[in-house]
Order: C-alpha cells, then structure tokens, then sequence
C-alpha cells in the first residue's frame, strides 16, 4: 500500500545473529516476562502492546528462541509433565502452570488459562494486564482462584526437541 516505516538502525540485529543470541533458560525467560509488565490484557492478543495469557507466554518463550503453540489448551500439550499440587514442590522458575477444570468422570479436562512459576510459589501472567501473583495463602498478591483451578504443570525449558518443545533454531520456518 506503499506506507513506509522507520527504526532507529541500534534497535535492529541480523536474524543469524538475533537467533544465536538466544538462550533459553530461566532467568532470561523471567527476565523478558517482568518487561511485560504492566501491560494490557487483550484476548487473542500476541504483540508487545497488549496480550492474552497464552500470547504472553507464547512471546516470552519465542524471544528467547522456543516456539510454543498459540492457546494454552494447546500449550499444556507440550513439555514434560510435572507433577503439581497445592504444595507447588518439585516446581522449577520457567516451568508453565496451567489452570482450569480438572477431568472428572463427567467431563474432559478444560484447560482455560497458562502462567509461568517465578518460583517461590509467585507466577506470572496476563490477566486484566501482565502482572505477579502468589499461589500461596498469606503471600501478599495472593490469587486464591488461580490456586484453587490449578490443573497441570509442564516444563519446556532444557527439552528441545523432545515431547512437542521447539527451538527456532530448529524450526524449517524460520
């Protein structure tokens, strides 16, 4: 349509370079999360102005070079299973946690919204805007609903190529 648009040459990178700068582990993943902070709530959104759960764990993974699916009913079907209950033990910073309604005889599991475990049982995540809660009681940010519907977690990070997990470097498409 012949719009043209500028930015300043130091914001840009070669991609070969931009991907093998890419470093998958935790502390950059919680590093690039905390940038989001404060940032809009926006169902089916996926840019750095405004996004939904899974759009925010979905950027925040794929800017440090892991490619996760687009929803979190499809995200939980990646990684390795990691056994979670209300204790949170076993849980490590980066894995994804996901929330929803638990299978029961009557009804499959409904899976309807995804974090990422900062650790000490605090998460990250967008809801209403990008922000941290504690899934533990008497933690200040306490976020009891989110505790209460906790399904699954799962661990992407250190897995590449194994159960679904892939990097970019990996992908023929990119």
């Amino acid at each position: 349509d012949g719009r043209k648009a500028f930015v300043p040459a130091g914001t840009t990178k070669d991609y070969a370079e931009w991907l093998d700068s890419r470093n998958p582990v935790a502390d950059n993943i919680l590093s690039t999360a905390d940038e989001f902070i404060g940032r809009p709530y926006l169902w089916g959104g996926t840019s750095g102005k405004a996004m939904d759960c899974s759009g925010f764990t979905k950027t925040v993974f794929f800017l440090n070079g892991i490619i996760l699916p687009r929803d979190a009913s499809q995200q939980v079907h990646i990684g390795t299973d990691i056994p979670v209950d209300t204790s949170l033990e076993g849980l490590l910073p980066g894995d994804l946690l996901f929330f929803g309604k638990k299978a029961t005889a009557d009804q499959k599991e409904k899976i309807t919204h995804v974090a990422i475990y900062r650790g000490n049982g605090k998460i990250i995540h967008a809801t209403g805007r990008v922000k941290m809660e504690s899934l533990r009681p008497g933690d200040e940010h306490f976020a009891e609903d989110r505790l209460n519907t906790l399904v699954c977690a799962k661990r992407v990070l250190n897995t590449p190529g194994e159960n679904g997990v892939q990097w970019i470097r990996q992908s023929e498409a990119y």
